[in-house]
C-alpha cells in the first residue's frame, strides 16, 4: 500500500509539471525545452528554506511557487527576442546553466551533494496523507488551467500560438501574454518542486537534468498538445506503464534498455499516425 501512495504522489507531482508545460507549449506554442530548471528551482527553495532555516513547509511551498514564478518571467525576457528552432534552443541552455547551479551552488546538508532532513507537517507525514494532500493540490491546478484555457486569457494564447500578427493588430503585444503565462507554468512548476521534494525526501542536481525536461515532453507529446485532459492522460499512462514492468520478471540490467526501446518506438508511431498525441487538440504542423 505505501508503494501505491507513493506512485499516486509522483503521479500527481508529474501532473502539474505537465499541465504547466502544456500551457505554453500547447496553448501558446512556445516551444520549451527546460521545464526542469525550474522545477530544480522549487524544489531547492522549498527544502532548503524548511531543512536550513526552518521555515514550515507549507510556507516553503508559498516561497517555491513565488521564486519560481519570479525565476520563470526573469529567464523568459532576454528570449522574448527570438523564436522558434533558437528559442527551443535557448531554453535547453537554461536546463543546462540551472544544472550546474544547483551543482556548484546549490544549499546542501554536510556530508551530502543534496539536501535532506525535511520537517514536514501532518498533511505530509504520512504516505497517505501525503498523496491525498498532492492529489488535492493537483486536481486544483488542473481546476486552474482549465479556467485559463477556457477564459478570454485563453483565446488570446491560442491566439499568440496561431496568429501573432492578428493579435498585435488588435493593439495586444504577443509578448505580455507570453510572458505571463511563462511565469505562471514556471509557478506551478515551482510548486511541483516542492512537492517533490516531500515525495522523495532528498534532493540532488542529478534530479533536474535534461532528461527530466524531456520526459516532461514526452508525457505531454504522449497525452496531446493543448489539452489539460491530455497532460493528466500522458502521464498516468507512461508512468504506469514504466511501473507495470518491475512484474515482468526480467533480471534488472534489461528492465531500464527495454523502458527505452518501448518509449522510443511509441514516440515514432505517435508521430506517425498521431502527432496530436491521444487526445490533444493541435498539431504544430498546422
Amino acid at each position: 500500500m505505501e508503494h501505491l501512495y507513493y506512485l499516486g504522489t509522483l503521479i500527481s507531482v508529474w501532473i502539474i509539471v505537465a499541465l504547466a508545460a502544456n500551457l505554453v507549449i500547447g496553448y501558446t506554442g512556445m516551444m520549451a525545452m527546460g521545464q526542469a530548471a525550474y522545477l530544480g528551482v522549487g524544489a531547492y527553495v522549498a527544502a532548503g528554506l524548511n531543512v536550513l532555516l526552518g521555515v514550515n513547509f507549507h510556507l516553503a511551498l508559498l516561497a517555491a511557487l513565488l521564486v519560481s514564478g519570479a525565476v520563470a518571467a526573469a529567464t523568459l525576457w532576454p528570449l522574448l527576442r527570438i523564436g522558434g528552432f533558437y528559442f527551443a534552443l535557448a531554453t535547453l541552455g537554461l536546463n543546462f546553466v540551472f544544472f550546474d547551479i544547483f551543482h556548484n551552488l546549490g544549499p546542501r546538508v554536510e556530508g551530502s551533494e543534496g539536501l535532506h532532513g525535511l520537517k514536514l507537517p501532518d498533511l505530509f507525514a504520512g504516505s497517505g496523507a501525503r498523496f491525498a494532500t498532492t492529489a488535492a493540490l493537483a486536481a486544483l491546478c488542473f481546476l486552474a488551467c482549465r479556467t485559463i484555457v477556457g477564459s478570454p486569457l485563453g483565446r488570446a494564447l491560442r491566439a499568440v500560438r496561431d496568429r501573432p500578427d492578428a493579435l498585435a493588430a488588435l493593439g495586444k503585444d504577443p509578448r505580455r501574454y507570453q510572458m505571463l503565462i511563462w511565469s505562471v507554468a514556471g509557478a506551478l512548476t515551482g510548486l511541483a518542486g516542492g512537492l517533490y521534494a516531500a515525495t522523495l525526501f532528498y534532493i540532488d542536481p542529478t534530479l533536474f537534468t535534461l532528461d527530466a525536461s524531456i520526459l516532461v515532453l514526452v508525457y505531454i507529446g504522449v497525452g496531446g498538445l493543448a489539452s489539460t485532459w491530455g497532460s493528466v492522460l500522458g502521464v498516468v499512462l507512461l508512468i504506469v506503464f514504466n511501473e507495470s514492468l518491475r512484474y515482468l520478471g526480467l533480471p534488472s540490467q534489461y528492465v531500464g534498455p527495454l523502458q527505452q526501446a518501448l518509449y522510443g518506438l511509441l514516440l515514432i508511431g505517435l508521430m506517425i499516425f498521431r502527432r496530436r498525441g491521444l487526445v490533444g487538440e493541435y498539431d504544430f504542423r498546422e
